[in-house]
This record gives structure tokens, sequence and C-alpha cells, in this order.
């Protein structure tokens, strides 16, 4: 496992476009942060986000076109999520392709359905393209408005730290004092 944080700290837009080839909305919400603290900008993000997303489906489906139902059928699990991927692919194809990388569970396998199904190259391209600004657009934007609110948030906890240090280890004496009255009533019972 990667540690996501430390590689868009060091390096920055590079990390990003290997990260949404590969993983997807953890990047872009690091991204985001980012953006935040002013250390990346906001439209080469999105570039580089959609670059990164738009070359991971064309490879996801030209895997899928080449290697075509063998590559699956190899995989069960990959094949059971075909077969989902392939009943909403038939009935609606370009909204297949603009919500795929918002449909966890199915991202890798709905490019390479595709490709297995043989759907038009150029239009499944060019439909990409637009799903991948879409996708890198609205969890950048998202990230963005959820590092603000943290923000705000923390900057609202920090005058009162040790008031919420103190009710937090009040509530826990409690919870601790309450679980092992329960386990010596338990064991009174238990000798009697």
């Amino acid at each position: 496992m990667f540690d996501w944080s430390s590689l868009v700290q060091h390096y920055g837009y590079l990390a990003v476009l290997i990260g949404s080839f590969f993983e997807g909305e953890t990047v872009l919400m690091l991204g985001a942060y980012a953006v935040h603290q002013h250390i990346l900008s906001f439209w080469p993000l999105v570039g580089i986000a959609m670059f990164g997303g738009f070359l991971g489906d064309q490879l996801y489906y030209f895997i899928g076109y080449r290697y075509g139902y063998n590559f699956i059928r190899s995989r069960p699990k990959l094949n059971k999520k075909f077969k989902r991927a392939s009943q909403m692919i038939v009935r609606f194809p370009t909204l297949s392709i603009l919500l795929m990388r918002f449909l966890w569970g199915l991202r890798t396998i709905i490019p390479m359905s595709f490709g297995i199904l043989r759907y038009p190259a150029m239009r499944y391209l060019a439909v990409n393209l637009l799903a991948s600004f879409i996708w890198a657009f609205v969890v950048i934007s998202v990230g963005m408005q959820v590092s603000h609110w943290l923000h705000v948030f923390w900057h609202m906890l920090l005058p009162h730290q040790k008031k919420i240090i103190i009710i937090a280890a009040v509530i826990s004496c409690i919870i601790i004092a309450r679980i092992i009255y329960g386990r010596v009533v338990k064991l009174q019972d238990h000798s009697e």
C-alpha cells in the first residue's frame, strides 16, 4: 500500500497523475487538500487527474478489447461483475461511460466490458475524455470543500481543546467504570 499523502506532498502533479491512473479518489482528495494549502493549483490538478483517469480507462478498454472474454473468464470475481456491467452497458452505453468512475466496485470492469463488447473505440474515447473531466472536476471540487470545512471545524475546536480533552476523559472513565461494574455484577451472579 502506498502512502499517497507523502507522495503527493513530495511529487505533486506526478503523484496525482500516477494515482489517478490507478487509485482515484484518495489521491484527488489529497490533491484537493494540497490546493487548499496552496501547494498545487486547481486547474492543473484537474487536467492532470483527468489525463491520468482517462489513460487508465483507455488501458482497461484495450485489455478488454485485446484479450476479450477469456481474460474475464479466468477471474471469477471479474466474471460476475462483467455480467452486471454488460447489462448496464447494453441498456445505457453513454451514461455508463459518464458514470463509470463513480461506480465503485465496477470501475475497472466497465471499461474492460466496453472493450470486450467491441464498443466503437473512437466513441468510447470521446465520451471517456468528457467523463474523465467530469470525474476529476467533481471529486477535486468536493475535496476542496471538505478541506475547507475541516479547516474551519479544526479552528473552532482549537480554543476549546482542553475542555474537549477533559470531557472525553470523563466520558471514557464513565464507560470504563460501567464495563467494570457490569463484569463484576456478572461474576457475582455466576458465583451464586
